[in-house]
């Protein structure tokens, strides 16, 4: 797959919050283009990600 097809992948997985697969596409267009908006992506779902954590483990 190309960078493309991998960010498109990974926006996609965003939009139905599987982050799992999300970041997983990111890291491989990473891998391709290291200069790659989805090293800007990936932050910012692990953003929402370590967000996301911290509201399950503090009541």
């Amino acid at each position: 797959m190309t960078e493309q097809e991998w960010l498109r992948k990974g926006k996609e997985a965003y939009a139905r919050q599987d982050w799992k697969e999300c970041l997983d596409s990111y890291a491989e267009a990473i891998k391709l283009n290291p200069d790659s908006e989805a090293v800007e992506l990936r932050k910012m779902a692990m953003n929402i990600i370590r967000f996301y954590c911290k509201d399950r483990y503090n009541p």
